[in-house]
C-alpha cells in the first residue's frame, strides 16, 4: 500500500472516560493489539467498515455499545444529540487525523482527550512508485479513501492531474481534505455511502 503504521501505547487509559472515539481500522487494531478493555464503554466509530471491524471483536467485552456514522461531522452530531454533555470521551487518533472531531466537540463543551496512538507514514519510495504508475496509462478519476491518503499523494498528483480529472472522496471527511489541498480547481464527487458499491456508483456515473 505504500503506507506504514506504527503504534504508541502511552497515555491510553480509558478509566475516566465513558466513551471511546475510533476513526479508522488502525484505531481498532490498536485496541485489539494492546488488549484494551472497553467493557462498559460507548464506542463511537467513523464509517460502517470500521464499525463492522470493531463489532467482530465485541464479544470479548461486556456491555459495550457501538454507535457509528458515515463521517466525522455526522459522528459528532450523533454524540451531541445522543449522549449526556458531561460524558468524557477519549479519541484514539492517528497523526494524520483532521481536527473535525476535537474542534466540534470542544466547541460544544464536551470533555475530550485526544491521544495519537498510531502514526501513518509514507514508505520512502512511495512518491516515485506513484509517479511511475500515473505515467503508465491515462486516467480520468482518482479515488481517495482517507484524509491521510489525500495528504500523502497531493504533491505528486498535482503535477499529473488535468483539470478534467474527477477527484472522488470516500466520505465527507476525505472530501474536506481534498478541498483543503487541491482547492476548487477540480471536480470533487463524494460517495453517497462510504462503501465499495458507493465508489462504484460514482465511477459508473462519470
Amino acid at each position: 500500500s505504500g503506507i506504514n503504521a506504527e503504534w504508541d501505547s502511552s497515555d491510553i487509559s480509558t478509566a475516566n472516560h465513558q466513551g471511546i472515539i475510533i476513526s479508522s481500522k488502525y484505531g481498532v487494531s490498536f485496541i485489539v493489539n494492546n488488549r484494551i478493555d472497553v467493557s462498559g464503554k460507548v464506542l463511537a466509530v467513523v464509517g460502517p467498515n470500521t464499525a463492522k471491524l470493531i463489532g467482530e471483536h465485541a464479544e470479548k467485552y461486556h456491555n459495550v455499545k457501538i454507535v457509528w456514522a458515515d463521517n466525522a461531522t455526522a459522528l459528532c452530531n450523533l454524540i451531541l444529540s445522543s449522549f449526556p454533555q458531561n460524558y468524557s470521551w477519549i479519541f484514539y487518533a492517528g497523526n494524520q487525523a483532521l481536527d473535525i472531531i476535537p474542534k466540534t466537540l470542544c466547541q460544544n463543551d464536551v470533555k475530550l482527550k485526544q491521544v495519537v496512538v498510531y502514526k501513518v507514514e509514507k514508505q520512502k519510495d512511495f512518491d516515485n512508485k506513484l509517479s511511475s504508475l500515473l505515467d503508465k496509462d491515462p486516467f480520468q478519476a482518482v479515488v481517495f479513501f482517507s484524509p491521510s491518503g489525500v495528504g500523502f499523494t497531493a504533491g505528486t498528483l498535482k503535477d499529473k492531474l488535468t483539470k478534467e480529472c474527477v477527484l472522488v472522496a470516500f466520505g465527507k471527511s476525505t472530501a474536506a481534505g481534498i478541498s483543503a489541498l487541491f482547492g476548487d480547481d477540480y471536480i470533487i464527487r463524494i460517495c453517497e455511502r462510504p462503501t465499495p458499491s458507493g465508489v462504484l456508483n460514482v465511477l459508473q456515473s462519470l
